[in-house]
């Protein structure tokens, strides 16, 4: 004769473990994760914008030491290109270069033609280093978000 308890015995009464995730654990998952690059997407672009900036500005800030030894000589530099000034025709950020120059240590300029990108904006984006007459040099630019410019270019 069989009693309750050789019946509960023989009969599978335990569920097996399910393994693996549920559906529902997927999608929150899928949740958390779209909602972090949904963040930090926007993050990365300025950042990935403001270090190009600084890069371009890296790249044309050499001509100020050219400047500054023709003018030490007391060469007069209104007709010396920008390589004479040690700026290469074009840069990894820099697509040209160009170099206003007044002769005697008046104002001059360094400019760097930036190379189309759309994270800082298209069309004819430049970074300029200006020296005064008295010798300062200053950072200027026509990119209209100042946020993503270096800080010595900021207005």
């Amino acid at each position: 004769m069989q009693t309750p308890d050789t019946l509960a015995r023989r009969t599978p009464t335990r569920l097996s473990r399910q393994k693996g995730f549920s559906l529902i654990e997927l999608m929150v998952v899928v949740a958390i994760i779209g909602i972090l690059a949904m963040i930090a997407l926007p993050q990365y672009q300025s950042f990935s914008a403001k270090a190009k900036l600084a890069a371009a500005l890296a790249e044309v800030t050499p001509g100020k030491v050219g400047v500054e030894a023709l003018l030490a000589e007391g060469t007069d530099i209104s007709s010396v290109s920008p390589q004479a000034l040690g700026l290469p025709m074009a840069g990894s950020r820099c697509e040209s270069f160009d170099a206003s120059l007044d002769g005697m240590g008046g104002t001059s300029s360094l400019v760097c033609k930036l190379k189309n990108d759309p994270s800082y904006g298209t069309g004819n984006q430049t970074i300029s280093l200006v020296r005064s007459a008295d010798g300062v040099w200053n950072c200027e630019s026509n990119i209209h978000d100042q946020n993503l410019l270096p800080e010595p270019c900021r207005s």
